[in-house]
């Protein structure tokens, strides 16, 4: 066990080490700030953010209730990490345009320095400060999203070490492959707008490797297992979706028509997303017009979306949200087949969905729309256009980034299991009295016993009111 630990520290120090190495020269000239942008991604950043909130309350809603404070909780403690990660090296690994390396950034911008008097390649014209604050918000969400794999398992000391790890390790470098000017991915051309195989991908395949290797829950297959508010599941798609507008709408990070049509594509999307999905929960799954249902149809479709928003017609975002639906829909089935117990189907919405995307999108990307404020003669397209070697650097991007994900969670994982005495998962005993209980020791609904309205305090509540 000690061996294994001291192999992984070892990685990690091999890994940021070697930025020493690369070029550091000053980077290329850059454009004038334009103030337009600079508002706009301004506006974007809190877009973005909205969705942290809105993903701990989807996650919540979905959990049961002995487990809706410690999602709410693990999603915003997961953010808070990473967002100091991400200003004291995260942002310079990820983006750093001044190495010369294509796997990995150097440490020019380390402790976020020389981010207010440099602009960076990739985001010619706002302050770097800015760029950097606007893919904090992606870094910190990324995480977020896997977190909900393991709900009521996994405990949140050992969560935010593993996310500290998965981001240095895992999010940091896969994001330079893709978005960084010297990134060997963005060099093959591949074609990601806004997070389909950097987000949903990396993500989707890190839930599937914490589901599988953590275990299913003690009394899976015995019981079935409610999703214990509907309404919070409601508020926090409105508030992703909402807040989606501004992740793949501010992925231009500029004010332009590029921006709109990737919001308007997200808009189709999940619109179609959700009504199919709430058809399929109707036809396939004999329930009535479900309001879960058509809210992970419309997360279906945004994920599915996210990476072609940006260079497809916004009416293909109609096919996306239907295609993405029916697969993400059948996924879900396909893991409970699998006996994988992915509490929240966060491998089959979004790694699937991500994954599904970046294939349409090396099918559907069109010249008129990846032209458009782009560098004459940099763009590329999809099979539509004739370009018939995208969808295999798509395929190629997707394995990439899917098999570098699934390998160093799983390789994280049994580091810290093999940490005596921090073990990631609760104990059966913690496990069926929730998370809320004995992690947080504070629960959602503190007033609220055998399903009457209480007054009091929490220590009122019994602990058998918490087992639903």
């Amino acid at each position: 066990m000690a061996s294994t630990l001291r192999s992984t520290i070892l990685a990690v120090i091999c890994l940021a080490s070697s930025v020493y190495a690369q070029n550091t020269s000053t980077p290329a000239p850059v454009d004038p700030i334009n103030s337009g942008d600079q508002a706009w991604i301004l506006v974007s950043c809190a877009l973005v953010f909205i969705m942290v909130p809105g993903l701990g309350l989807f996650y919540s809603g979905l959990a049961e209730t002995k487990n809706s404070m410690s999602m709410l909780l693990s999603v915003l403690a997961v953010f808070a990490v990473v967002t100091i990660q991400w200003s004291l090296f995260g942002y310079s690994l990820a983006f750093s345009d001044t190495s010369a390396s294509s796997f990995i950034g150097d440490m020019r911008y380390a402790a976020s320095l020389h981010t207010m008097d440099t602009q960076n390649a990739m985001a010619s014209t706002i302050s770097a400060s800015l760029f950097s604050m606007y893919q904090m918000m992606f870094a910190a969400i990324t995480p977020g999203l896997f977190v909900g794999a393991t709900a009521g398992r996994l405990k949140l000391v050992p969560t935010l070490i593993l996310v500290l790890l998965w981001t240095t390790i895992v999010y940091d470098p896969v994001t330079y492959w893709v978005w960084s000017s010297n990134g060997w991915l963005h060099n093959k051309n591949v074609m990601d707008y806004a997070g389909g195989s950097v987000v949903h991908v990396s993500s989707g395949a890190a839930a599937f490797v914490l589901a599988y290797r953590l275990g299913k829950r003690c009394d899976y297959g015995s019981r079935v297992y409610v999703n214990h508010n509907p309404t919070f599941v409601y508020l926090g798609t409105a508030f992703l979706w909402f807040g989606w507008m501004g992740f793949n709408g501010g992925s231009s990070v500029a004010a332009n028509s590029r921006g709109a049509n990737a919001a308007y594509a997200s808009n189709l999307a999940a619109s179609t997303g959700g009504l199919v999905w709430m058809v399929l929960e109707n036809a396939v799954n004999k329930k009535r017009l479900s309001a879960i249902g058509f809210c992970t149809g419309v997360i279906a479709g945004l994920a599915t979306i996210t990476p072609g928003s940006g260079f497809v017609q916004p009416g293909f975002g109609i096919v996306f949200g239907f295609l993405g639906s029916v697969c993400c829909f059948y996924s879900i089935k396909a893991m409970h087949y699998m006996q994988v117990d992915d509490s929240l189907d966060v491998t089959a919405v979004h790694g699937v969905g991500g994954a599904l995307g970046m294939v349409l999108t090396g099918i559907f990307a069109q010249f008129s729309v990846t032209n458009a404020n782009a560098t004459p003669g940099t763009a590329t397209a999809g099979w539509v256009e004739g370009v018939w070697i995208q969808v295999p650097i798509q395929l190629a991007a997707i394995a990439a980034i899917g098999a570098w994900s699934a390998v160093w969670t799983a390789l994280i994982m049994f580091a810290l299991d093999s940490v005596v005495g921090f073990k990631l998962r609760v104990s059966n005993e913690d496990e069926m009295l929730g998370l809320d209980m004995v992690e947080v020791g504070e629960h959602a609904y503190p007033f609220v016993e055998d399903g009457t309205l209480k007054s009091g305090s929490y220590k009122s509540v019994s602990v058998t009111t918490l087992q639903v």
